[in-house]
């Protein structure tokens, strides 16, 4: 857990980063089995032990391809054989229990390393951008980086009829079973008991949430092909209510007493403030996962969320680039998910007055209350929009899919 204490010039992280990778020479991380490595090789080796990977040099002289950042991925044979002779340890990939860092905590971290002292002034400002990005650690829920990448269709004719039916938001493996097309009579699985979550477990589950969600932001075609102003804009304002479909839709019941109570919210003048919204947050889940949304329904909830509310806030109104474009895509969205709960529940005549009182409680929400719940102990008091923004911008928001 990252902990905030004054500079300290003689032990600076930022030394570690700029020691190259032992194998290819890129910037490393850290140390990683046994030697000071980027997240690419380490990566790459930890899977090529796990998986027992044999592989074979195709060079005229084997063993003799070059292994530099710009060429690592074209011989996994040289490639592992040069991280086994610059030290990387099999032993240590064999008695690893699982990545000790979460994508968003090594961001995180990194980010209030480098501003540490601007952020004792007050001031957030965004340099250098976040260190590589390793996987999760395991969390009580199950990986939620653990997934495929499903193309997503375009958006395109949703004002005419239903969207074609897809898993619109890449699950966990480990959670939901992976469908190409699921049913239009889909359901999401019952209400679970509330587990018991370590603090530490449930925030990590929700910075890999948020990860996700910048993700799927990206993914929607309508969203990429505005100005990067407009679509920072978007994600700094509206994260929150993506998050809070995120923990509906993927997350089970969890009691959330000891993040309330360590909050620095609780402890302040406006305690029974803070207590009255995660109580309403608590009941919105609850009633939310009584309603049993299948993955159709939470996609285009998601769009009409995230476009509606980009254009509803009068602070970003102002700003957009393309407002009249974002209220149409919105409006859209929403005739879409009219249409589609109409058509798959015609016998629940007042389902779609419910999901849409769901939608309003949750823009309710303060993102504030949000951050202090689940993100405080990775940001301190750094907006969540700020981590964002400086994710974003660096263009550090990536999974890596090759091996």
């Amino acid at each position: 857990m990252l902990q905030l204490t004054a500079p300290n010039t003689s032990n600076s992280n930022s030394r570690i980063l700029d020691i190259p990778c032992k194998v290819c020479q890129d910037n490393s991380s850290g140390k990683h089995y046994n030697i000071f490595a980027c997240d690419g090789c380490a990566g790459f080796f930890k899977r090529s032990i796990r998986r027992d990977r044999k592989y074979v040099c195709k060079s005229k002289i084997p063993g003799s391809c070059k292994i530099d950042k710009a060429h690592r991925n074209q011989c996994r044979a040289c490639r592992l054989q040069k991280c086994q002779d610059a030290g990387m340890n099999k032993e240590a990939v064999q008695h690893e229990r699982g990545p000790r860092n979460s994508t968003i905590r090594k961001a995180m971290s990194s980010y209030m390393d480098q501003h540490r002292s601007a952020i004792f002034d007050g001031h957030h400002p965004f340099g250098a951008a976040p260190s590589g990005m390793p996987a999760m650690s395991n969390a009580a829920y199950g990986s939620l980086l653990n997934i495929s990448r499903v193309p997503f269709p375009p958006p395109s004719s949703m004002e005419g009829s239903v969207m074609p039916l897809m898993q619109p938001f890449l699950p966990p493996l480990s959670v939901i079973p992976r469908v190409a097309a699921p049913s239009l009579h889909a359901r999401s699985p019952s209400i679970p008991a509330a587990l018991p979550m370590s603090p530490d477990e449930i925030c990590e589950s929700a910075a890999n949430l948020l990860f996700l969600d910048l993700k799927w932001a990206e993914t929607i075609p309508h969203f990429a092909s505005l100005s990067r102003n407009d679509q920072l804009l978007m994600l700094e304002s509206n994260w929150k209510d993506l998050f809070i479909f995120g923990v509906i839709q993927y997350l089970p019941v969890m009691d959330l007493t000891v993040l309330i109570e360590r909050s620095d919210a609780f402890k302040s003048e406006k305690a029974a403030e803070f207590v009255k919204h995660v109580q309403e947050y608590q009941e919105l889940v609850l009633r939310a996962k009584e309603l049993s949304l299948d993955p159709n329904e939470f996609f285009y909830l998601r769009l009409v969320a995230f476009f509606r509310a980009g254009h509803t806030s009068r602070d970003i109104t102002k700003k957009l680039e393309d407002e009249q474009f974002v209220q149409a895509f919105a409006s859209s969205a929403q005739t879409s998910l009219i249409k589609y709960v109409v058509i798959t529940r015609p016998d629940d005549q007042l389902r779609i007055s419910k999901i849409f009182q769901l939608l309003s409680k949750i823009q309710l929400i303060p993102p504030d209350v949000m951050t202090a719940l689940f993100f405080q102990a990775y940001v301190g008091k750094i907006p969540i929009a700020d981590i964002i923004k400086n994710m974003y911008v660096k263009g550090k928001v990536k999974l890596e899919t090759s091996l």
